[in-house]
């Protein structure tokens, strides 16, 4: 048989069908089409897989078995039912040279992984605390791939400016929506510099692109990231698949800043002399050299994005007016946001601006400085 009946033709619709060796009925290929689609490859002549495993199987004598796996389906649906048989079957062990149409998109998939991808954080820039470019591959990423690939996929061949990656050691790979994973970027190379086992890039490309090498993220990092949404962050209907994004804060400050202030928690004489601070004694004996240390650090604070312009709306989202004046309990400090810790840090920053000295006498003395720029580092993978 070589063709269907017109009446079977218009009964199919759509259909996805099946080629297997008529001897030990293992199938070889999965197609879908409309039609007498299903018979085309009987009298392929190319050098494909598929047209080799047909001929060795008409050299015995014999016709592939072509089976009708789904019929009666619109287009969309046909594709959908053949990306499901490939990825069930497994593509190594069919001669498809590729997974069936948006397998990545809707074929097998492991549920916590599926789960994630309709129910995860979005991150907004304001969340970032390293500068960092998001590579979006939508195109080249397909369920199951191994770390490697991934790593393959993500790191090239891309078009990117030059001037926004200098400084940038974070990418992450972006799929539909969603961080797959993080990298630490060692260096940007031009194209084709190393060896890439997904693609391959021609001279004239490797002029125009760039690649980049380094090793999956440490683990603090990966979990501020891996696995939350980034679509807001690209524009809509935009089709460039780099993002740069610039953080908001400063982890190399927070770690800086905690790192002071816990030293003077530590040290009860460092706790006294910021308790009997004044700023408008000059001769005020100071052995440990902590005022302008802590007037860095103030610098380092406004610099780093720890005082934000909104820093007054946030903290008034708290409803507790008095927070940065004590020690929230664990239980509030479970409750307390990213933005809101940072509102309050503000909040007793900004403080040493209508009275100079305050948050040294006040924030720092009492460890209220420290209790809570310690919370933020432990939260972002920087104590």
């Amino acid at each position: 048989m070589d063709k269907f009946s017109p009446k079977t033709i218009e009964a199919l619709g759509y259909y996805v069908y099946i080629y297997s060796d008529p001897v030990t009925k293992v199938p070889f290929y999965v197609g879908k089409g409309k039609g007498n689609r299903a018979f085309a490859h009987l009298h392929d002549g190319s050098e494909s897989d598929k047209a080799h495993k047909i001929a060795e199987i008409q050299a015995r004598g014999r016709q592939p078995l072509i089976e009708i796996l789904a019929f009666g389906l619109d287009e969309k649906a046909a594709y959908k039912v053949e990306a499901a048989a490939i990825d069930l079957l497994g593509l190594k062990n069919l001669t498809n040279k590729q997974a069936g149409h948006e397998s990545s998109l809707y074929g097998r998939i492991e549920v916590s992984e599926l789960d994630a991808r309709f129910d995860h954080g979005e991150l907004t820039e304001s969340d970032f605390l390293e500068d960092a470019v998001l590579v979006k591959v939508n195109q080249l990423y397909r369920n199951g791939m191994s770390d490697f690939e991934l790593y393959e996929v993500t790191r090239g061949f891309w078009r990117v400016d030059k001037s926004k990656i200098e400084g940038i050691h974070l990418a992450l790979a972006v799929y539909d929506g969603m961080v797959l994973e993080a990298y630490e970027i060692a260096a940007w190379l031009p194209a084709g510099s190393g060896m890439c086992a997904a693609r391959s890039v021609s001279q004239a490309e490797s002029a125009h692109r760039m690649e980049f090498v380094g090793r999956v993220a440490d683990q603090c990092i990966r979990d501020r990231y891996v696995g939350k949404g980034v679509s807001g962050l690209y524009a809509p209907g935009g089709a460039n698949p780099i993002r740069y994004v610039r953080a908001a804060y400063s982890r190399k400050a927070l770690v800086e800043i905690n790192r002071v202030l816990e030293d003077i928690e530590l040290t009860g004489e460092k706790r006294e002399w910021c308790s009997n601070f004044s700023f408008y004694d000059p001769q005020q004996d100071d052995p440990y050299g902590l005022e302008n240390s802590l007037n860095d650090l103030l610098d380092l604070a406004y610099r780093g994005g720890f005082v934000p312009v909104d820093y007054g709306v946030v903290y008034q989202s708290i409803g507790k007016e008095d927070i940065a004046v004590r020690k929230a309990s664990k239980k509030e400090l479970l409750e307390l946001s990213d933005c809101q810790l940072v509102s309050i840090l503000g909040y007793q920053f900004r403080g040493d601006h209508f009275d100079n000295g305050s948050w040294i006498r006040t924030y720092v003395a009492n460890g209220l400085a420290y209790h809570y720029f310690h919370e933020l580092a432990v939260r972002w993978g920087c104590a």
